[in-house]
């Protein structure tokens, strides 16, 4: 299996990770490089691009020129919880279905941070329905981000309906139940979803760095779980911490150069 054909990194504008309530996460130094950079620097041919914080905004066409040399892209429908736009109903999905008309690379559109009581009242499974059949019509899947602290809610009503679901860790200390945690996904998801490993390098959830050791065993754990067939992809985040001197950064380049073939 070849490894980087299975790795996406998670791209937002950069410095947007510094801007979250003027840097709340403590993140050291300053992030200059964006989604292409970050995507180029770590050797990643695939791209979730995200908006954070409204940025960027529709029609996204300028900015899709830029990923059309990556081998497959997803854009998002709902932002992030700082895009609030989205918060309302006014997801970016024509947006993104317009783009797939001329980026033959464009396979699906994710909902980020989209598990609030604030978003899930407005986009009600009915909805999110409605957006997957948007979705299929133009040739896309529907991914959604999930988080493993998000497993104690009965979701299903809105998980049967995406296609593909990428699996986060907030918390450094609860990559220890990374086998337990993903097991009892499997056991929630009953029409064939894909899987994709959510790897964040930095430690959000504390706000403070991933230690090395941390980010070496989340990495192997994936890699083990792709040639177990479980999931199908890991995602990077982000390029927007990429350059900013984190040791889990490098510990990460040096892992995908080092697993060509898995």
């Amino acid at each position: 299996m070849n490894l980087k054909e299975k790795l996406w990194i998670w791209g937002q504008d950069a410095g947007t990770h510094h801007l979250v309530l003027n840097n709340a996460w403590n993140l050291p130094g300053e992030n200059k490089m964006g989604p292409v950079e970050g995507a180029n620097y770590l050797g990643i041919p695939n791209m979730c691009r995200v908006a954070m914080g409204n940025k960027p905004e529709p029609p996204f066409d300028n900015e899709m020129e830029k990923l059309k040399n990556f081998d497959n892209v997803v854009w998002s429908i709902i932002g992030d919880n700082g895009s609030s736009r989205n918060d309302t109903g006014g997801a970016d999905l024509e947006a993104v279905i317009s783009l797939s008309k001329r980026f033959d690379n464009l396979v699906g559109g994710i909902m980020d941070d989209f598990f609030s009581p604030k978003r899930m009242a407005v986009y009600t499974p009915e909805v999110i329905g409605e957006y997957t059949k948007a979705l299929h019509e133009a040739g896309l899947k529907l991914w959604t981000v999930y988080y493993e602290h998000q497993l104690e809610l009965d979701l299903s009503a809105w998980l049967e309906h995406c296609d593909v679901i990428s699996f986060w860790t907030w918390r450094a200390e609860n990559l220890s139940k990374l086998e337990e945690n993903l097991t009892r996904l499997e056991g929630q998801l009953t029409k064939g979803q894909k899987i994709y490993a959510g790897c964040y390098m930095y430690d959000y959830g504390n706000c403070k760095e991933m230690p090395a050791d941390a980010m070496q065993y989340q990495l192997e754990i994936y890699k083990k779980w792709l040639q177990e067939g479980r999931i199908e992809g890991i995602i990077i985040c982000s390029n927007c911490i990429a350059d900013i001197g984190l040791e889990a950064v490098d510990v990460t380049r040096k892992w995908i150069a080092d697993n060509r073939e898995i």
